[in-house]
């Protein structure tokens, strides 16, 4: 494995790093009050974005975007975990490469210009595991009617749509579903619920096989694990820098914090920790490159990278506890804003599944 990274990545890298400096972070307090960007603030990144040529580069070639490389793009996810802002790059979930006939020119090309955001109503309040949600389609005549709640990451925009996970007979099964569509409502009442009553779709809606809803992306997946592994690398980044800063400058009993051997030990725990779960990223965006199968190894990066995340929060919050400063943006609610965590809480689960599953499988092959 070769450690050096080619020039053209690094000099992409620096570019995203400036952007984020410059353009990004001045805008996180306000959006950290607010939870959202004028549009003017997000036309305004999202020219920005395509002047340094990002827009697109993470999308497959074969849907018309960069295709580029694991490495590279994990490289690109770690600067976007050092901000808040949701910084967007044309990426879309890969599932909505399962789009056929109508649902491309409705839902996936508009998802891949950034005109329309595609939002994931899978999971439900207070149920994580897919066994247990009680959304259903059901089948009559030639449509089906959604009923249940959905929990979602965001409001949706006019034009933006769900993916919507049910129960048909078949099993789970995906629907296309516009944000405007009757009998679809969403709200938030500390968090977001997608309500659907009365919400009838045709079966030109369905996204994908019937039953095959878990399957969605599948392909694509794998590479989405590291690239997520990257970001939250990048987010435990800046809560150390988080941390670090407020260790040097806050002095208590006429020493700064970081004079306490408690405070050295918990920064350079974080640090190692941090550096473990890059070099796991890296190697397995490498192993992806080469073409080689890294479903299991892009597991263990969810789940490493993940209970990696969730020891620096807890760090990082730590170090904010006792007399002094609160920080302007508290460690828990600043990882919220990047990654929720249900979705973490999924993903961990996720994995320890699948690493599980093939180490019993190749024991059982010995």
């Amino acid at each position: 494995m070769d450690f050096d990274f080619p020039p053209d990545t690094l000099m992409l890298r620096d570019l995203l790093r400036r952007f984020i400096q410059k353009e990004a972070r001045p805008l996180e307090m306000k959006y950290f009050n607010t939870g959202a960007l004028t549009p003017a603030e997000r036309a305004h990144l999202r020219s920005a974005i395509e002047q340094l040529g990002l827009w697109g580069v993470t999308v497959p070639e074969k849907f018309g975007g960069g295709g580029l490389d694991t490495v590279t793009a994990c490289l690109i996810e770690e600067e976007l975990g050092h901000t808040i802002i949701p910084v967007e790059l044309g990426d879309i979930p890969p599932l909505l490469f399962a789009c056929a006939g109508e649902q491309i020119q409705r839902f996936l090309e508009p998802a891949l210009a950034g005109e329309r955001h595609c939002l994931i109503a899978a999971r439900e309040p207070r149920a994580l595991r897919p066994a247990i949600w009680t959304t259903t389609a059901t089948a009559d005549g030639d449509d089906f009617n959604l009923a249940g709640r959905k929990a979602l990451a965001a409001l949706p925009g006019p034009d933006d749509f769900f993916v919507v996970f049910a129960k048909t007979p078949e099993g789970l099964t995906a629907f296309l579903l516009a944000a405007s569509h009757a009998g679809a409502s969403a709200a938030a009442n500390g968090e977001i619920i997608l309500t659907l009553r009365e919400c009838r779709v045709g079966r030109e809606a369905m996204l994908g096989a019937p039953g095959g809803a878990l399957k969605l992306g599948a392909a694509e997946a794998p590479r989405a694990w590291i690239r997520a592994g990257a970001r939250y690398v990048g987010l435990a980044e800046r809560l150390i820098e988080m941390g670090l800063e407020h260790a040097k400058e806050w002095v208590s009993l006429g020493a700064p914090l970081a004079a306490r051997p408690a405070i050295q030990r918990t920064l350079a725990e974080m640090r190692a920790s941090v550096e473990s779960a890059r070099w796991l990223v890296y190697h397995a965006a490498w192993l992806a490159d080469k073409g080689e199968a890294v479903r299991e190894v892009a597991a263990e990066v969810r789940l490493f990278t993940g209970q990696m995340l969730q020891r620096a929060i807890d760090q990082a919050t730590m170090l904010y506890t006792g007399p002094g400063p609160s920080p302007q943006i508290e460690p828990r609610r600043l990882a919220r804003s990047v990654v929720e965590p249900d979705a973490l809480n999924i993903g961990l689960e996720y994995a320890w599944t699948v690493v599980a599953a093939e180490m019993l499988a190749a024991d059982n092959g010995r």
